[in-house]
């Protein structure tokens, strides 16, 4: 891959990635600053999600009769306007508008991104370069939520840092991004082809389970620390800082881990170590050792993230294109419905239970992702 396209792809994972994360920090603030109670605030997590899940069916197949660069254009400008508006939004319902047309663009670059690798890159180095990618992606993610900290007052305005940074990346796609012209005489969506391929159906399963029980958990966290210990901006967004920081390191070292000892091997240990956390949080009786448990659901989920990514990349060819849209439109699908369901959860049983419920469940999951995946 050219170095410049290679800089171009690693700014465009940074740009997407910042302010996903922070968004479940943040939740508390956006609620206090428009004026609603915690939980109408929330939807602004799944529906950013929800909608990501969906139209990532559509970009990679694209692919087929559109260059990559055009399409990169596209939603990127698309991703820039949409993150611009949200960012000096009015009311509660204009924020879950523009949240809703960010995912509809920003799930754009992860599968066009993965084909090319997949493509383009030799068999020994992919991991290596999907490792890359997403430390960038999960730096952005430290960043922001460290920054969220001091954006309590007006939390929206955080979010003017991905639209001016996706409007540099439109401007370096038009002026300097190969084509990567993967185009075919023959326009076609072979979805069903793919589900027929027993390997990539229970890739597939992984992906939805462990999205839905990531996220089930995830995006209840902020509201869970700002109602049990009473916390402010700066404490909740210091926790997730912790994780954030911890998932860079793994997410860099899972690349090379992968290559060593292989890519489901490394997600079984990390859905295991997201368990851990999973589980402390039932027994925890302060919010100070938050900050030491977090680190192992960090740190799981990132080697799970690069190793199940790495493998996406080793699929044949005739299947690689669409399983790439697939394996972000269920990440994200999945992941807008355990968020979703998790509240449900919540409400009815209270937070103990979601905690029991996902870390049993993600702990079965690493033991047995190895057959699953087989």
């Amino acid at each position: 891959m050219p170095k410049v396209s290679f800089f171009i792809f690693c700014l465009m994972f940074f740009a997407i990635s910042f302010g996903v994360a922070a968004m479940a920090a943040l939740i508390p603030s956006i609620a206090l600053y428009f004026g609603v109670i915690k939980n109408q605030a929330l939807p602004l997590t799944w529906l950013y999600m929800l909608p990501y899940g969906v139209f990532a069916l559509i970009w990679a197949p694209f692919s087929r009769i559109f260059k990559v660069k055009k399409i990169l254009l596209f939603t990127t400008l698309g991703f820039f306007l949409s993150s611009l508006l949200f960012s000096f939004s009015n009311s509660i319902e204009q924020a879950f508008v523009f949240r809703f047309l960010m995912g509809c663009f920003g799930c754009s670059f992860v599968p066009l991104v993965l084909i090319t690798i997949g493509k383009v890159i030799p068999p020994r180095e992919k991991a290596k370069y999907i490792g890359i990618f997403f430390t960038l992606s999960y730096l952005s993610s430290f960043i922001s939520v460290f920054l969220s900290g001091f954006f309590a007052s007006e939390p929206l305005l955080l979010y003017l840092i991905p639209a001016i940074l996706s409007l540099l990346v439109f401007i370096l796609v038009a002026t300097h991004l190969d084509d990567f012209d993967f185009r075919v005489e023959k326009f076609k969506i072979s979805y069903l082809d793919t589900l027929k391929d027993k390997k990539a159906v229970n890739f597939f399963i992984v992906i939805m389970l462990g999205s839905f029980l990531y996220h089930g958990l995830q995006q209840r966290l902020g509201v869970y620390l700002s109602e049990n210990f009473s916390l402010q901006q700066i404490a909740i967004s210091s926790i997730f800082t912790v994780a954030t920081l911890s998932a860079i390191i793994f997410e860099f070292m899972g690349g090379f881990l992968s290559s060593r000892f292989g890519n489901i091997k490394v997600s079984s240990v990390g859905f295991i170590l997201m368990s851990v956390f999973a589980f402390s949080l039932v027994f925890l009786q302060n919010y100070q050792s938050i900050f030491l448990m977090i680190t192992l659901w960090g740190c799981g989920w990132a080697l799970t993230h690069v190793g199940l990514s790495s493998y996406l990349t080793h699929f044949p060819d005739r299947i690689l294109r669409d399983a790439s849209s697939l394996n972000s439109a269920l990440r994200f699908s999945f992941g807008g419905l355990g968020a979703f369901l998790g509240g449900v959860l919540v409400s009815i049983a209270g937070f103990k239970a979601l905690f029991i419920i996902v870390g049993s469940s993600i702990f079965f999951l690493g033991l047995n992702v190895n057959k699953v995946a087989r």
